[in-house]
């Protein structure tokens, strides 16, 4: 009897502390689940091209090109967004991106003011068109993220924040599964149901206990799966449980000096290298492509299905100077940590299931969001309303 009163203090007062936290990450998670679907169906203009019957795609070059005129010699490319290879209809995304430095961000208080400038330009890869240009730092699934993550705070303030109630968050789903659980069979049929008819108190207690129950699973596994981006012990820890290390993720710079290596074929490195990128990969899920001028290196992940159940992707590293390939990471060298850190964001939204997995994620975040609205309630109704009528 003891240990039940104490899980209901914990869960309790733990669960008022942390409420409107638990309810903002919610809310703003299950917003962001489907974040490129909802964000290509509102901007088609910008992420859908006509494909031409009988005209290939641009050369490479030809399509960063056309992105730097469109962003500005300014504003040098930092990354770029392929689609997969069976969505021939869609642009390719060019960023710019600028962090602030870090010894100017002691006196700033929201993520937005770490960002110098991150542009994104989308071009068509047919006909080196310029679709058009968006402010990431506006976008409205950009600062949905920030708010889940950070609840748009500075990241160092933020991320303990959401950290922290997250950890919370653990210790009152275990303690609201200790209360929930049944003495008999007979009571546990009727914690597993919820009666429309009854009285709204009694109905917002079932909608607290019976939800809270079935996505007590998934409570566990999105709390698991984001912590990671809080802290580093936590991250540190489950590489530890799955690798005995934190593996190492680091990309070396390409060896020699410029003039070591200029290129002395006709055709410009970018086209080099996103040939040998066309011959590794022929058919793909999508690249992310990441470019770093002060250290001539261009490096890639392809993503593809491999039938192991993980987010599956190979890492190369190009010479910027001349397109050549002179580091790669495939996915059936990592490690099972690096395989699951590649694969934890698409764990955490659900995507590691497709569809399914993603409509979960989104339904089971909306519960979490209920839950502290309908647990607020009950302890109200049983705090405030008991002393009113003993008055």
């Amino acid at each position: 009897m003891k240990f039940k009163k104490t899980a209901l203090f914990l869960h309790r007062w733990l669960g008022i502390i942390t409420g409107l936290v638990v309810f903002i990450v919610s809310i703003t998670g299950a917003t962001f689940v489907f974040e490129e679907e909802l964000f290509a169906l509102f901007n088609p203009k910008l992420c859908t091209v006509k494909q031409p019957i009988d005209k290939e795609l641009l050369p490479f070059s030809t399509l960063y090109e056309k992105a730097q005129t469109a962003l500005g010699k300014d504003k040098p490319i930092t990354a770029i967004r392929i689609p997969a290879t069976a969505e021939k209809n869609k642009s390719y995304a060019f960023d710019a991106r600028e962090q602030m430095d870090k010894e100017n961000l002691g006196n700033h208080l929201f993520i937005n003011q770490q960002i110098h400038h991150w542009d994104r330009v989308f071009i068509d890869p047919y006909t080196g068109a310029f679709l058009g240009k968006i402010d990431m730092e506006t976008n409205f699934f950009w600062i949905a993220r920030q708010i889940h993550q950070f609840l748009y705070l500075r990241s160092d303030v933020g991320s303990i924040i959401v950290g922290t109630s997250t950890l919370l968050f653990i210790i009152i789903s275990i303690t609201g599964l200790i209360l929930w659980w049944p003495k008999n069979r007979k009571v546990a049929i009727k914690r597993l149901k919820i009666n429309p008819k009854a009285k709204w108190k009694r109905l917002n207690y079932d909608l607290h206990q019976v939800l809270g129950f079935y996505v007590f699973l998934f409570t566990m596994l999105i709390a698991i799966t984001g912590l990671v981006w809080s802290f580093k012990w936590w991250e540190g820890s489950i590489y530890w449980l799955l690798d005995g290390k934190r593996p190492s993720f680091k990309i070396a710079n390409p060896k020699g000096t410029d003039t070591e290596k200029i290129s002395q074929t006709a055709n410009k490195p970018l086209d080099i290298l996103w040939e040998d990128l066309q011959h590794k990969h022929a058919s793909h899920e999508g690249m992310n492509v990441t470019v770093n001028k002060e250290n001539n290196q261009i490096s890639t992940s392809i993503y593809f299905k491999d039938g192991s159940g993980w987010h599956a992707s190979d890492v190369y590293a190009y010479d910027l100077r001349n397109g050549e390939n002179y580091f790669k990471r495939l996915q059936q060298d990592k490690t099972l940590g690096m395989k699951w850190r590649n694969s934890n964001y698409n764990i955490h939204v659900g995507k590691i299931a497709g569809l399914p997995g993603m409509l979960f994620a989104f339904i089971g975040s909306l519960i979490c969001a209920s839950l502290p609205v309908t647990g607020f309630i009950v302890w109200y109704n049983r705090t405030f309303k008991k002393k009113k009528s003993k008055r």
